[in-house]
């Protein structure tokens, strides 16, 4: 665990104004609760623009930059208004599977990709080789979405062809290691649990998306951003704030909403989590849209909570 430090709680984000000039902001959990934004977020993403803040939302979902902007601006987050620009971990990992990701796992350049799950098509469209349905012809392994409307609490039903993979020895190709995400109160299983459970019976996994250091590498390249001036706002300790950490970011853990939220409703304590995932925040929030005074500035400037 982090030694030495104890969280400063803050009621506003402009607290940390003066101190940073950027914000990487993780989606789902902070801004996003799976089918709407979370109440004053928006106002609160344009209060930070407005003050000149750079924006930019660094997601583990794998939908590439084009589909998000599209499909959240429907929601009302307008690019240029609300954020500078979206990095997702589908992103990340096209780029790799443009540079040739997958011929170097396969050792050879003919072979077959098995897509585990509902996978975004939009990502192989630059690969070279062809998805197979029979995991028997694959070379590569790729941990997709392990969730239908059902809402699965396990993912046994994919547990046949893991275990056919494993046997085959197949490198598998994980674009989201979160392990979990919320929807519709409950905590599912998510592709990271999957990849998870892959190395854990001895597969090998390849990761994009936070808390590796490939994603913020890119993310802080892709913005030309200066680490120092740079915070990391996110809702999980093993992904937002330890891929914070281990980029030279200083963080700040929401706790109201999402993942750590689901887990104080449960009774954990934030000392429980901060000494099971070996990780201690720089400052705290309760949520990322809760501010009395934010909100009392937007009223009399006559703003709706959307922001616009």
């Amino acid at each position: 665990m982090k030694q030495n430090n104890t969280p400063r709680f803050i009621t506003d984000l402009s607290e940390l104004t003066n101190d940073f000039d950027t914000f990487f902001l993780d989606m789902y959990g902070v801004l996003w609760d799976g089918s709407n934004f979370y109440p004053n977020v928006l106002n609160m993403l344009k209060y930070l623009k407005d003050n000149k803040k750079k924006i930019y939302i660094l997601t583990n979902m794998t939908a590439l930059k084009p589909s998000f902007v599209s499909s959240k601006e429907k929601k009302g987050l307008i690019q240029g208004v609300h954020y500078d620009d979206v990095i997702t971990s589908g992103d990340v990992c096209a780029a790799a599977l443009r540079q040739g990701l997958f011929e170097q796992l396969a050792q050879k350049e003919a072979y077959s990709y098995y897509v585990l799950g509902g996978a975004n098509p939009a990502l192989f469209e630059d690969v070279s080789a062809h998805e197979t349905k029979n995991i028997e012809n694959a070379d590569i392994l790729y941990l997709s979405s392990v969730q239908t409307e059902a809402q699965e609490d396990n993912f046994d039903h994919f547990l046949p062809v893991l275990n056919r993979a494993l046997e085959r020895n197949l490198p598998a190709v994980c674009a989201n290691p979160d392990r979990f995400f919320m929807r519709g109160g409950k905590m599912l299983p998510a592709q990271g649990a999957v990849g998870k459970w892959y190395e854990e019976h001895g597969g090998h996994v390849v990761y994009f998306g936070k808390p590796n250091s490939v994603a913020f590498e890119f993310a802080l390249q892709q913005t030309q951003s200066d680490p120092t001036r740079t915070v990391m706002v996110g809702d999980m300790l093993e992904t937002d704030i330890l891929g914070g950490h281990s980029a030279g970011l200083k963080t700040v853990l929401i706790t109201q909403t999402g993942i750590t939220g689901y887990l104080l409703q449960q009774g954990q304590t934030l000392t429980d989590i901060y000494q099971r995932q070996h990780v201690v925040p720089d400052y705290v929030k309760n949520k990322f849209g809760e501010n009395i005074l934010l909100e009392r500035f937007f009223l009399m400037k006559g703003v709706n909570q959307y922001g616009i």
